[in-house]
């Protein structure tokens, strides 16, 4: 698939300029949903990073207007999809021609003798660490393919989230894959990153999480489903350590501090299957409408709720756990 470039500096800064003023399109991940993709790669386009590719760009470009559309169709240029990789890697190996006819010698031995990079048996059994992990992709996380990388990425909050994601998190994934995950900190948020083919088979494969945006229609794998309520209870604890929160209202209202745990999600299907298990858990809950009715949220209210929650589920953020603490 061929890239597009701007002829200017100019015109790349107008063209995201205008497409953040231009209705129904509002913000930066709006913009991103509309083309699938994240918003941290929505800041690598705008700051011509990465090119976009020919197709996001002809999605993006009918937001404008007719005439502003034939002006940007104009004033770009198309690339072969590989041409950066190209470009760099002749000049790379003109600098480096001994060290590179080296490490094809030793990247041929290392795939003869050892396959893939990050072997694991994508059908391995269900466990507490795989149903977190598919939990925590529900809750914060998105996978998608570009050329030939294959990433999954989970967005935490840099200051709240670092210890779950650096220790535990990492824990997981290396005892379920052998892969320590790349965790990058910028000053919008903290992404952990895993770039492995086989991770984005198990979960686009295996588990059928779609790629791209999937908010609205993301639900817990039927696999995940049909199989003993102790795996469900480790997803759900996954997206709460992700996607939920504990809040704790002081008000003088209140005799002593009110706690709730709460989730919110866009996906009505998601939603309703929490819902129906905590119902048979028998765990007194609220369903709440915000964000103009794009999104509900579940509540779960008072202390003796939310021990019965952290009984049956759970967490294992200590950005939540540290909240809780007083009730385990």
């Amino acid at each position: 698939m061929k890239r597009i470039q701007f002829q200017s500096k100019k015109d790349l800064l107008e063209f995201f300029s205008e497409l953040k003023s231009t209705i129904p399109i509002k913000s930066w991940k709006d913009i991103a949903e509309s083309i699938e993709t994240t918003r941290s790669m929505i800041d690598n386009y705008r700051k011509g990073k990465i090119l976009l590719s020919e197709e996001r760009f002809s999605k993006l470009v009918l937001s404008l207007g007719e005439n502003r559309q034939k002006y940007f169709i104009n004033h770009i240029i198309k690339k072969e999809g590989n041409w950066g990789q190209i470009i760099g890697g002749i000049k790379a190996y003109k600098i480096n021609k001994k060290y590179f006819e080296e490490g094809r010698k030793k990247g041929a031995r290392s795939r003869n003798e050892f396959g893939v990079k990050y072997y694991f048996d994508i059908n391995m059994p269900l466990s507490e660490e795989l149903c977190e992990f598919v939990g925590v992709i529900i809750g914060d996380g998105c996978t998608n393919k570009y050329g030939h990388m294959y990433q999954t990425q989970i967005a935490g909050d840099k200051r709240l989230d670092r210890e779950y994601y650096s220790s535990h998190f990492v824990s997981i994934c290396k005892t379920l894959f052998g892969i320590t995950p790349k965790i990058i900190i910028r000053p919008s948020g903290m992404y952990v990153n895993l770039y492995s083919k086989r991770v984005f088979e198990l979960l686009t494969g295996r588990f059928k999480i779609p790629a791209g945006v999937k908010c609205y229609t993301i639900e817990i794998p039927q696999e995940i489903m049909d199989s003993p309520n102790q795996m469900l209870k480790f997803t759900l604890r996954g997206m709460f350590n992700t996607d939920g929160g504990v809040g704790i209202d002081k008000r003088k209202a209140y005799k002593r501090p009110y706690i709730r745990v709460n989730y919110t999600s866009a996906s009505p299907k998601l939603i309703e299957q929490i819902r129906s298990f905590l119902n048979e858990s028998q765990i007194f809950h609220s369903v709440h409408d915000i964000n103009n009715f794009r999104a509900k949220q579940i509540q779960i209210n008072g202390s003796q709720n939310v021990k019965l929650f952290l009984k049956q589920i759970g967490f294992s953020n200590p950005r939540h756990l540290n909240k809780v603490r007083d009730l385990l």
